[in-house]
C-alpha cells in the first residue's frame, strides 16, 4: 500500500514537471527560416557570444563555423570589428543563431 502511494506521487510529480516546465526543445521546433546576410561587423560581445552586422544582432553558438572565403577554418577570435563577413543564420524566437560565418579577407577585383 505504501509503495503504491509513493509510486503515484512520483508519477504525479513527473507529469507536473513535464506539464509546467520547458523541455528545451521549443527552439528547435520553432526554428523558422535560414537567412543569408553580408555586411560589416559593427560590434562584437566581449565573450564572443553575439555580433552586430549592419544593425542586426546575431548569436554565436559552439556549433557556429568560421571560415575564410577559401574555406580555411578560422577561430571566432579572427572575426574583428569592421570585418567584412557573410553570415548563414537561422531565425529563432530569440533572434538569429549563426550557423556559419565567412570572413572576407580579400575582396579581389
Amino acid at each position: 500500500m505504501k509503495a503504491g502511494r509513493i509510486l503515484l506521487i512520483i508519477i504525479f510529480a513527473l507529469f507536473m514537471n513535464l506539464l509546467f516546465f520547458d523541455n528545451g526543445l521549443t527552439q528547435m521546433k520553432e526554428a523558422r527560416e535560414t537567412i543569408f546576410i553580408s555586411g560589416i561587423v559593427r560590434d562584437i560581445a566581449w565573450d564572443h557570444k553575439s555580433i552586430v552586422v549592419d544593425g542586426k544582432k546575431f548569436f554565436i553558438s559552439n556549433d557556429t563555423g568560421v571560415v575564410d572565403q577559401k574555406g580555411n577554418r578560422l577561430k571566432i577570435g579572427d572575426v574583428k570589428t569592421n570585418s567584412d563577413v557573410a553570415i548563414d543564420a537561422i531565425q529563432n524566437p530569440n533572434g538569429y543563431m549563426i550557423k556559419k560565418i565567412v570572413v572576407i579577407l580579400d575582396k579581389g577585383v
